[in-house]
């Protein structure tokens, strides 16, 4: 007899419905409506909706210069227009349907390699937009090189790719770049060429350096060369053929780049500034946005601490110890994101409360914490801007300054925390950042490039220090150092100085500047770099009454919180005369270039096309021929898809369809499916030996087949509430042909020649139409590692009716909870209980609730018995545990493996009607096992000891990610 198998097309049919309506799974929720339009450019067709026209306008404008830059530099046009759609902050761009998973808060824009899209949302400052624009347009030239290669971008690794898009954006070795490799050469830990697919090797820095470095040896002209190789059998084969030279000899290039580019470096690249976060496996490699309280008795940061997501912890200031976790965005259903690249959060003046910036459901908002308690205390709404950075309390506690983002560009606002009014005191295309309110009260400092830049010229100027004066709003230059940058300004406790970072000296320090005279004063000399994520990340905090500086540091792989004495700085350095005192030079909107504008319209073009397939054999039970293909339609922005698949065979009965229709224009989902799918769903052979009609031996073989044609249109709502809870309705008619075959072989009993065949349709199953209808609520918040979720909790209620031929209610309840008390391991959880009551529960034309026990409790194979169940529960629970945490190196970034021991328990039950055997109502197993994620695929091994009924130990290997 052979096993129950379902036919290939099901494989196949896998349609976006499907897809969203996942038994599990957080929600991409679409919380605004955004009405496109489209600038037509010479080359481009720009998207972009009316709340970020001004921006959008400047943006098109870069599209082109880029374009002329980039087509001469790689000596490429583009055959047809090409798409850049624009989204006015983060927080938009993360309800992107063009990405079908959750967006990242560092992933700040995107190429899609199928159709070639540019998205991306606008930076803190245009031009931080520009830097990523051109970025992104790198790819849409690699891509396109590529793709008429015949060649997929995607097959490239990272270094290659993103870090050729930032060599040719930036042009050069930047600062934030520098600083990644001093600490490299400082660490003696420079990689070679080959080891920069490791991710620890951030490849944007890493892969930028080493195109400058190929570029300045071998020519600018290096990276199209790279490009044009066909033959090739990797990355670095193409760097052999487009430079001439064997891996070796390239990576000793590289090696004496870096050092060249390094310089010396101390070994203490932090000089004597005492460490009060970070330095250890426990602390992570990432802890920035240091907020020191002014009582110098906490510090507020944000970490990875946990190793599953960014946090925010409350740690005492002098020990750095930990007291609590102020914010957990990896399981917290009302935090978003907590803008950790471009923000931190501030005390107020009492050290009694705490705002940090944050976006929960899609909404701009000041969260407010009493503290020490880290309690919520207030969730104030801003729905003037799309996005907050870097609050500041005023110093009698009635208002907030911050950095709002709206319209693609960044003001300073200030919000009266009694009545939430809401003022902006500066509103134009210029960058305004990381306000600072004076101890007095009467100015607050910032950050700006707006004395340095031209929007009419595309001129995007460094950025130096301003005042604006409260109440009047008067805008003034306060300069800085002389060259470099100059961000996240606070002032000291006098009001007499500002503290802030810059990195004239080619390294970012702390340096302070006189409020009066403008001279400033370098306050640290850390070798490596006083800096946060990205070069504009804030970086510093004042407190302890304004004579204690907290800062993150970069150091041998990790961002570090160091903290300084003011009154006693560790360098002694002589005093840079700043900039002349230039007067302040508000923004004029850039003249709106001569584009074309037009309404974008939805349509849906071909998006995809599967592989096509053909197969055709033979055997007992007849030949047979199978072929099919599965595509894909949709609009530009992913909210509408169709998506299709066919298959034909030899008979009519042999033909599979599934056409599946999706949209996500609004926050409701929606779609219907519709299909026809031949199942086998049994099979059987038997021999035996007869005599023919003169009396001869023959050999009499029979073989069966159950078959079932599948026909079904049905129709799925799907709401998310939040990204973590969503209901689900689903409606629709299910229609289930049966039938049987047997096919008889006669052969001679003598030479078992076969001298006769034939086939038969006998009596089967009666047909059965339904209509189907089901509810469910979900809810997930988990956390996933490489082979299953580490942390959080899942649970999913659902009850779901059949009426008509077959008449069923099915009601069913999962709760599955993950407990992680170190990153080391995680100890998982499920409880599930499912129960079909009705007329027809014994109808043998219902499938079962499961196909094999052992999908639940490992160890028991297929028992027929088992299922026909008409109530199942299940309990599993896991010891689960990286094998990286066990052997002490971080593995799991090229093998992510996973080790584990199980215990299942499953009871199951039957009407009186069906004989069930009394051992199979009850199974429990207990073993050990391992899981591995090759290119995300999960493959289960275990060997289970089956404990009741006891029937010994039994291997087994599953294709599944952990429950």
């Amino acid at each position: 007899m052979l096993k129950r198998i379902i036919a290939t097309a099901v494989a196949l049919l896998l349609s976006a419905i499907t897809a969203d309506a996942q038994y599990f799974g957080r929600n991409k929720v679409q919380y605004a409506r955004f009405q496109f339009a489209i600038l037509e450019t010479e080359h481009f067709d720009v998207y972009y909706y009316p709340q970020e026209r001004d921006a959008a306008e400047v943006a098109a404008r870069m599209a082109e210069r880029w374009y002329e830059r980039l087509s001469e530099t790689l000596h490429h046009t583009f055959s047809r227009r090409q798409p850049i759609i624009l989204y006015a902050s983060h927080s938009h761009f993360a309800q992107t349907s063009i990405l079908p998973g959750s967006v990242p808060e560092g992933v700040g824009g995107f190429t899609d390699h199928l159709a070639g899209r540019v998205v991306l949302p606008f930076a803190a400052g245009l031009g931080e937009t520009d830097h990523v624009l051109g970025h992104e347009l790198v790819h849409a030239f690699q891509r396109d090189i590529l793709r008429k290669q015949g060649r997929s971008l995607s097959m490239l690794p990272l270094w290659f790719s993103e870090g050729m898009a930032e060599y040719l954006s930036v042009g050069t070795v930047d600062m934030n770049t520098r600083m990644w490799l001093r600490d490299a050469a400082a660490s003696k830990r420079v990689p070679t060429i080959p080891q920069l697919r490791d991710p620890k090797w951030f490849p944007y820095r890493f892969g930028q350096a080493l195109w400058a470095a190929l570029a300045g040896e071998y020519g600018s002209d290096v990276v199209v060369r790279a490009l044009a190789v066909r033959t090739a059998r990797n990355a670095i084969g193409r760097l052999e053929i487009a430079t001439g030279h064997p891996e070796k000899e390239l990576t000793a290039l590289w090696k004496d780049y870096v050092t060249r580019i390094a310089g010396e470096v101390p070994a203490t690249t932090a000089g004597e500034l005492p460490r009060v976060v970070g330095g250890t496996s426990r602390d992570g490699r990432l802890n920035v946005g240091p907020s020191l309280s002014p009582d110098g008795r906490r510090l507020v940061f944000m970490s990875e601490r946990n190793r599953r997501a960014v946090d925010v912890y409350l740690a005492d200031a002098s020990t750095g110890q930990v007291m609590r976790t102020m914010v957990s965005t990896a399981t917290d259903p009302h935090f978003d994101a907590l803008q950790f690249i471009e923000s931190a959060g501030a005390w107020d003046s009492t050290s009694r409360a705490f705002a940090l910036a944050t976006v929960s459901d899609g909404r701009a908002l000041l969260t407010v914490f009493d503290m020490p308690s880290g309690r919520v205390a207030r969730r104030l709404v801003v729905s003037e801007v799309d996005q907050i950075f870097t609050p500041a309390w005023s110093p009698d506690g009635t208002r907030i300054a911050f950095s709002g983002m709206k319209g693609g560009v960044t003001d300073i606002y200030t919000v009266d925390i009694a009545s939430g009014e809401v003022r902006a005191l500066t509103n134009d295309l210029y960058s305004d950042l990381q306000p600072s309110w004076s101890p007095d009260g009467a100015d607050i400092a910032f950050t700006s490039d707006r004395f340095t830049s031209s929007i009419e010229r595309l001129e995007f100027g460094r950025y130096t220090l301003g005042a604006i004066g409260w109440p009047s709003g008067t805008v003034r230059a306060l300069g800085g150092t002389a060259t470099g940058k100059n961000i996240d300004p606070h002032w000291c406790a006098s009001g007499d100085c500002l503290y802030f970072v810059s990195d004239a000296s080619g390294v970012s320090n702390v340096y302070r500047l006189d409020r009066e005279s403008l001279d400033v004063t370098r306050m640290t000399d850390v070798a490596v770099g006083v800096s946060g994520i990205t070069a504009l990340s804030p970086a510093i905090s004042l407190g302890s009454e304004g004579t204690r500086l907290a800062m993150s540091v970069y150091s041998h792989g990790a961002f570090e919180i160091r903290t300084l004495d003011v009154h006693r700085p560790g360098a002694a350095v002589p005093v840079v005369r700043s900039l002349e005192r230039p007067s302040a030079r508000l923004a004029a909107t850039a003249p709106a270039a001569a584009f074309n504008r037009r309404p974008y319209k939805p349509k849906l073009s071909l998006f995809s096309l599967g592989q096509p397939y053909l197969s055709a054999g033979g055997g007992a039970f007849g030949s047979y021929f199978r072929a099919g293909i599965g595509f894909g339609v949709g609009d530009l922005f992913g909210e509408q898809e169709l998506d299709t698949a066919l298959q034909v065979g030899k008979r009519a009965r042999d033909f599979a369809v599934d056409t599946s229709y999706v949209n996500r224009r609004s926050r409701w989902n929606w779609g219907v499916t519709g299909a026809q799918v031949p199942w086998l769903v049994g099979s059987g052979l038997m021999t035996h030996n007869a005599v023919d009609d003169a009396g001869r031996p023959v050999i009499v073989r029979e073989s069966v087949l159950d078959r079932q044609q599948h026909r079904q249109l049905s129709g799925l709502v799907i709401y998310p509430f939040s990204r973590a809870r969503r209901i689900e309705l689903n409606a629709g008619i299910d229609s289930v042909a049966f039938s049987r075959q047997v096919t008889t072989m006669t052969y001679a009993g003598n030479t078992l020649r076969r001298i006769g065949e034939s086939t038969t349709d006998v009596p089967s199953a009666r047909a059965a139409t339904s209509a189907v209808t089901s509810a469910a609520f979900v809810h997930d918040t988990t956390v996933f590692g490489a082979t299953g979720p580490v942390m959080g909790e899942r649970y999913r209620a659902a009850i779901g009716t059949t009426v008509g031929d077959l008449m069923v209610t099915t009601a069913s309840g999962d709760y599955r909870r993950y407990f992680a008390p170190t990153d080391r391991f995680t100890i998982a959880t499920r409880l599930e209980h499912v129960a079909r009551i009705g007329r027809d529960v014994t109808d043998p034309r219902l499938l079962p609730l499961i196909w094999s026990p052992r999908e639940i409790v490992r160890g028991y194979a297929r028992d027929g018995v088992v299922e026909r169940a008409s109530q199942l529960s299940v309990a599993n629970v896991e010891l689960r545990s990286p094998l990286s945490s066990i052997v002490g190196r971080p593995t799991d970034r090229l093998l992510p493996v996973e080790l584990f021991a199980f215990s299942d328990w499953g009871r199951f039950r039957a009407p009186a009607t069906v004989a069930f055997n009394a051992a199979s109502r009850q199974l429990w197993s207990a073993g050990i096992g391992t899981r591995v994620n090759a290119s995300g695929f999960v493959f289960e091994f275990n060997g289970a000891r089956t404990l009741s009924p006891a029937m010994g130990w039994h291997f087994v290997v599953n294709f599944r990610p952990g429950f």
